[in-house]
């Protein structure tokens, strides 16, 4: 009787332990709904990288598209017979380019939007590795308390439980106990296994998300790049177009219609520059005859002291008097010697530097046109109004006029400063000069030393001018050079 009593007092310890052990794996339903989660974020990537990868394919197109046309740009610009079919190249692959800008900047805004979904889903990805790295180590626990509870109820395995049967209806009844036990044991094992793979599963996700979001990180700075030299290249190619050509027109026949009185004024700006010049060359003159007087004087004023000296170290000889301090003669005399284009990945080609930086597109160069010698360079770009005007090397500013109140385009001359309207001329040493034209006004004043790079003025269209630039000379001895050959 003792023995029955004890017998149904250790399965029902087994039977605590089991409900126990099955209680602890109730609740699984949340990472249902986490995988559910994590399938609409994956399948939003998923879709944001299919618009990309579209984008790339038509940027692709449009590059063979743009090459295609750059050949047929360049077999046609020196024939005159096909001007025509060159303009008509020019202006589709000035909608190439345009389509190809407006491409990348859908592109750029996805790969933006990609990005952030990433770093979005990288952290919740994290979040997620953590919280199931934490579910499975409970649930190891769990199947360590469930086995601890039979060990407790005095069974080490199922052999145990089925030799300690008393009889036969005991042994069934603990048969179909043991085989839900081993039921619940499979189910929580593979549960385990099940959480395993999953764990790895986001794991390798993860990191796939991290390399693509490298990946894209690095793609989106390279098509930042490609769209600043679309951009550039667009520039160039209206400087092509028949606009352009169209406004050259116009200005030639303004020139001619004011062709006498901008010859006049620019003879007698070139005639006041040559006597400015001669005016330094004498005021230099006079320096270097200054400073070679006062090093005169300083050799004869030392050769005086030396001399005094020797005559008093003579005197003290003859006396007796030497000292320790002139005993050999010696004297000091210790003699005194009288000493940002990079943001746009502009490097210099000489001691000047450019002085428009972020705008680098010359629509006239240095040369004869319409009759008559243009000494300089026409610096322009969209939107260049306003901008900075800066020193192309060291030297001193020697002629600065801000006189001209015409800041605006025009057809003729309003006859301030000599057709260059505000103008500043800087002294660089060596003969060289460099002159800044057309500003809406300039901030320096004459005898200022001023650095590489300093600001001067900034870019209008005062006095001839029949729009925002800047006009460039650098003058060497008082000879126009051509300053593409320095910046």
């Amino acid at each position: 009787m003792k023995t029955g009593i004890f017998t149904m007092k250790r399965v029902l310890a087994f039977t605590i332990a089991v409900v126990a052990s099955m209680t602890m794996l109730a609740g699984g339903t949340q990472p249902l709904m986490t995988a559910q989660n994590a399938s609409a974020e994956s399948q939003a990537i998923k879709n944001n990288k299919k618009k990309i990868s579209s984008a790339k394919d038509k940027i692709s197109e449009l590059e063979k598209k743009q090459a295609d046309l750059d050949e047929q740009i360049s077999s046609t610009k020196d024939d005159i017979s096909k001007e025509e079919e060159n303009q008509k190249a020019i202006q589709e692959q000035i909608e190439t380019v345009q389509e190809t800008i407006l491409t990348l900047e859908d592109s750029i805004a996805d790969l933006e939007t990609e990005i952030a979904d990433l770093e979005e889903a990288i952290a919740k990805s994290e979040i997620k590795i953590k919280n199931k790295r934490t579910e499975i180590e409970n649930g190891v626990v769990d199947f360590k308390q469930r086995l601890r509870a039979m060990y407790v109820a005095g069974n080490s395995s199922y052999t145990d439980i089925l030799i300690g049967s008393t009889d036969f209806y005991d042994m069934l009844m603990k048969i179909e106990l043991v085989k839900r036990v081993a039921d619940h044991d499979n189910t929580m094992i593979d549960g385990l296994v099940e959480l395993k793979g999953e764990y790895e599963s986001q794991e390798a996700e993860l990191e796939a998300n991290k390399t693509d979001l490298e990946t894209n990180k690095t793609t989106l700075e390279e098509q930042k790049t490609y769209h600043t030299e679309q951009k550039k290249k667009l520039d160039d190619l209206y400087a092509k177009s028949q606009a352009v050509i169209d406004q050259l027109e116009e200005d030639k026949a303004a020139y001619e219609a004011n062709k006498e009185q901008i010859n006049k004024e620019q003879e007698d700006f070139e005639a006041q520059l040559q006597k400015l010049y001669k005016e330094q060359e004498q005021i230099k003159k006079k320096e270097e005859e200054e400073r070679k007087k006062k090093e005169e004087e300083e050799r004869k004023r030392r050769e005086e002291e030396q001399r005094k000296q020797q005559q008093q170290q003579q005197q003290n000889n003859n006396n007796g008097n030497s000292s320790s301090s002139n005993a050999n003669g010696n004297t000091s005399n210790s003699g005194q010697s009288s000493t940002n284009n990079g943001d746009y990945n502009y490097t210099d080609k000489s001691q000047f530097t450019w002085p428009v930086p972020g705008y680098y597109h010359i629509s006239y160069g240095v040369g004869w046109r319409w009759g008559a010698y243009h000494k300089g360079i026409d610096i322009w770009s969209p939107g260049i109004r306003g901008a900075k005007i800066c020193a192309a090397a060291e030297g001193t500013v020697i002629l600065v006029s801000n006189t001209c109140t015409h800041d605006y385009g025009k057809n003729g001359s309003c006859g301030c400063g000599g057709g260059y309207g505000n103008y500043c001329i800087i002294d660089h040493g060596n003969g060289y000069w460099t002159l800044y034209g057309h500003s809406q006004y300039m901030s320096v004043t004459q005898g200022q030393h001023v650095n590489k790079g300093d600001v001067l003025g900034i870019v209008g269209s005062t006095g001839y001018s029949t729009g925002d630039h800047l006009h460039f000379e650098v003058r060497l001895n008082g000879v126009a050079q051509n300053p593409s050959n320095y910046v």
